[in-house]
């Protein structure tokens, strides 16, 4: 019973990325099987869906599993993604080397992240967040770090190499170190 529903899972995950984004899809099986292969950005993304089932799922040898998958991640691409950070839909990565993803992150939808992002933690603030929240429709160029418990706003932009430990405003492009607002 259990590996039925793991193959439903399977076949939900990889309708699900390949549907919502067509960054990763075509419409030939050729050009699918190819991305599934060749395209480490949709690896990671499946990696890290079929992490967190497995996680849920609270089953000894699952969990072994979801070990070999965080290993596989670290090893393969230089990538840390925990299966406790949420996720939202059409999520991509361009270049998916170097990117760590803390337990406590929330991605929203349509979010594009690039190589050697960091979201972290730091010891929170006023609410107790010690972990970044992404709105919907934001872009994180090459090596920006966002640490604590910041929200950056939808459709924000994030720049190549900017450190980000304030909030963002929707609409507004951050850059710097430590970084700083520019609006739109």
């Amino acid at each position: 019973m259990i590996f039925v529903r793991l193959i439903m899972k399977l076949r939900e995950t990889l309708k699900q990325i390949m549907a919502d984004n067509a960054f990763y899809g075509g419409s030939n099986l050729t050009k699918k099987v190819g991305v599934y292969l060749l395209e480490p950005g949709f690896r990671m993304i499946m990696n890290y869906r079929l992490g967190k089932y497995f996680l849920e799922t609270r089953s000894g040898v699952f969990k072994l599993f979801v070990r070999y998958l965080r290993l596989k991640q670290v090893v393969k691409r230089g990538c840390q993604f925990s299966f406790k950070a949420t996720i939202g839909n059409n999520f991509k990565m361009p270049h998916a080397i170097g990117i760590v993803i803390g337990e406590g992150v929330i991605i929203k939808d349509n979010v594009t992240i690039f190589q050697n992002v960091t979201l972290g933690r730091s010891h929170g603030n006023a609410d107790g967040l010690c972990y970044p929240v992404i709105g919907n429709n934001v872009t994180i160029f090459a090596g920006a770090k966002i640490f604590g418990g910041v929200a950056i706003g939808a459709n924000a932009k994030i720049g190549a190499n900017a450190v980000v430990n304030i909030d963002v405003p929707e609409n507004c492009i951050a850059v710097g170190v430590p970084a700083k607002i520019l609006s739109k």
